[in-house]
């Protein structure tokens, strides 16, 4: 009996990537008839092999590209690179429940037109939901953050009309993609001027005095993480029945050696404010967060936030009360950022 409830909890963690991984199965052209602005296809996902070449990462590679209602190449675009998360891949932007919002707030001039670019961020680059994330860095599975920075970001300016100046360049990622875009963006302010996050472990050296990772943040207590611990649980779902342990994302990414910690710190958020003298106003950060997220990522991005006004560099930090790391806070979530880029973001200018 308790090896059958077991299973039927696996099974029902397995819901939420698995309702985005579906949209797999959502043509782009079935798809633009229910939408103002349109998906442009450069995936092999519908049987025609129309993906970007990779020499950095050795493969072609899947991208999906929204552009706005009434996109006119006579005109210069802004731009977001949007990083899904683990458990999924480019089929993220698929979701009627993120890109419908997003074409109907543009339709509506809630948000200036942009286009908007989403990456395959696996190391297999295969379509289900078992597939290794990358976390988006140059790990031992490719060098992604090359991948990003010097083939998608020039694709793009290439192939479509963007406004060339880095305040039109925005990153935006979903849990392990917002680490990615923040990691990214604060490496790369020569190119993006802004960077939203959803859900995002921002300081994956989150711990206190007591050695209990999953306490809340609180500024007397917290210490940076200087040990690796690959049996630290770092998630419990539904009652602590199901449980993720840290080794299951970070040894794909870094390996398990005795410099894993000196690794993480190379892309972490939190230790990038510092190795990257991020200085006041540099760079537009937008940090959205559930206040009961079951990685305990809300802990992460409030120590983030405050560590980053020790530096006096200021944050955007929203909390959805009560929220989970689920898919109905990210789809209540998803708006607030896409205004704050909104206001962020100039509108389109002739070229």
């Amino acid at each position: 009996m308790r090896i059958l409830v077991a299973a039927l909890m696996l099974l029902a963690t397995a819901a939420a990537p698995a309702r985005a991984q579906v949209f797999g199965w959502v043509k782009p052209d079935h798809l633009n008839r229910k939408l103002h602005g349109c998906v442009v296809d450069f995936t092999k996902n519908q049987g025609a092999d129309r993906r970007i070449c990779s020499p950095i990462l050795g493969m072609p590679r899947d991208l999906y590209v929204y552009l706005p209602p009434g996109y006119d190449p006579s005109k210069s675009y802004p731009l977001v690179i949007f990083l899904h998360g683990a458990d999924i891949d480019e089929h993220a932007i698929l979701d009627p429940r993120l890109i419908k919002p997003l074409d109907s707030m543009i339709c509506r001039g809630e948000v200036p037109p942009f286009v908007l670019a989403a990456p395959d961020g696996t190391y297999d680059g295969r379509n289900h939901i078992s597939s290794t994330h990358s976390l988006w860095v140059n790990g031992n599975g490719g060098r992604f953050e090359d991948h990003i920075v010097n083939e998608i970001f020039p694709f793009m300016l290439q192939k479509y009309s963007i406004r060339p100046e880095r305040e039109a360049h925005a990153m935006l990622g979903i849990s392990a993609g917002g680490f990615g875009a923040m990691s990214i963006a604060m490496k790369h302010r020569g190119l993006f001027g802004a960077v939203a996050t959803i859900a995002a472990p921002l300081n994956m050296r989150y711990n206190n005095v007591q050695e209990r990772y999953n306490d809340d943040f609180d500024p007397a207590t917290y210490r940076e993480r200087t040990e690796y611990d690959p049996d630290l649980i770092i998630s419990r779902y539904y009652f602590g029945l199901v449980r993720r342990r840290v080794k299951h994302f970070i040894e794909p990414v870094y390996g398990g050696g005795p410099d894993v910690i000196a690794k993480i710190a190379r892309d972490n958020p939190a230790d990038l404010l510092t190795s990257t003298n991020l200085q006041p106003g540099e760079l537009a950060l937008y940090v959205n967060y559930p206040g009961r997220d079951n990685y305990n990522f809300d802990a992460h991005d409030q120590s983030f936030a405050w560590l980053a006004a020790k530096r006096g560099v200021a944050v955007e930090l929203v909390e959805v009360p009560n929220g989970r790391h689920n898919l109905p806070y990210i789809d209540r979530a998803m708006p607030d950022a896409l205004l704050w880029l909104g206001r962020y973001f100039a509108r389109p200018a002739p070229r």
